[in-house]
């Protein structure tokens, strides 16, 4: 059964790639089982996808790297035991792809399960280099695809792709002057895809060399606050939002994605990043809400959007 990791960090298009990636497979005939590993305890994602497939698997609450390994590694058993052609895996944006591989390499994995792709989404309208644990783990995550894909090309304006390349080789030589990145990037609007994009995508592999490795704990350097929220309408949730990026008091916030509820019953799904806001009504009924950041100020965030 082939694995294929559609890795990138926070808010980088994970899922609206997998979406047009998954709708080629199926047209292709293939039977596909998808792992979706998120950070916080609500899985937002795998919702999104549970329109076009309910062969998914939800692993929430945990990193599949560290703290959810086991379950990851048994759910890749049972889907090599189920018949599936292939495994699109999701992790969450802040996933060490180092651990891929060794998971890859276990001998029971690797009696029934081999890797297929791995795709690198990078936002092109990032606004800078991320530096810490963000910059290393995007780090690994370019060294080891075997195609980077750029999204959001349409919104980043001409020279995109001279841009974002030289920035993601800056990242490079920041984290080991000797390393020069050297994989391929797809700079193309992602509704322009032809039949020989996605062919591409399905068998250009990964890369697996020598760069430097750094442990941590991600549960040390990342954080979560759950919320149901309480605003007055869209247009107030909108300003709480905005004010939660803005306001350095909340802490240092990379994203917040989840479903909420107006006084009116009305819900919404949010997915934002910095300098990507995206609310929309949606027809769901439950659901939570994510902030996921660093040094959290969890008093400062409930009064800003429980108040």
């Amino acid at each position: 059964m082939r694995v294929d990791l559609i890795t990138g960090f926070l808010g980088s298009g994970k899922t609206t790639f997998i979406r047009k990636y998954l709708s080629w497979l199926q047209e292709k005939g293939e039977r596909i089982r998808i792992i979706e590993n998120e950070f916080g305890a609500v899985n937002v994602d795998t919702r999104l996808l549970q329109d076009m497939t309910q062969e998914i698997d939800d692993l929430a609450g945990c990193c599949m790297c560290c703290t959810g390994k086991d379950r990851f590694i048994s759910m890749l058993l049972e889907a090599a035991a189920g018949g599936y052609d292939r495994v699109l895996v999701e992790p969450s944006g802040i996933y060490d792809v180092d651990e891929f591989f060794s998971v890859m390499r276990l001998e029971k994995v690797a009696q029934v399960c081999e890797i297929g792709s791995i795709l690198t989404i990078v936002d092109a309208c990032l606004p800078q280099m991320p530096s810490g644990e963000s910059g290393y783990l995007m780090y690994a995550q370019l060294l080891a695809a075997g195609e980077i894909i750029l999204s959001k090309t349409q919104l980043a304006g001409s020279g995109t792709g001279e841009r974002v390349l030289q920035w993601m080789q800056d990242l490079v030589h920041s984290i080991d002057p000797e390393q020069t990145l050297n994989t391929p990037v797809c700079t193309k609007h992602w509704d322009d895809f032809t039949p020989e994009d996605y062919r591409r995508f399905e068998s250009c592999g990964f890369y697996h060399g020598r760069h430097n490795r750094k442990l941590f704990d991600h549960g040390a350097a990342y954080a979560t606050f759950m919320t149901v929220g309480n605003f007055y309408d869209e247009k107030d949730l909108e300003r709480r939002l905005h004010k939660v990026f803005e306001d350095p008091e909340h802490g240092e916030i990379l994203r917040i994605k989840g479903f909420m509820r107006d006084p009116g019953k009305n819900w919404y799904e949010v997915n934002c990043t910095r300098h990507d806001f995206q609310i929309k009504p949606v027809s769901i009924r439950r659901g939570l809400a994510v902030v996921i950041g660093q040094k959290l100020n969890e008093a400062k965030l409930k009064e800003t959007l429980e108040s």
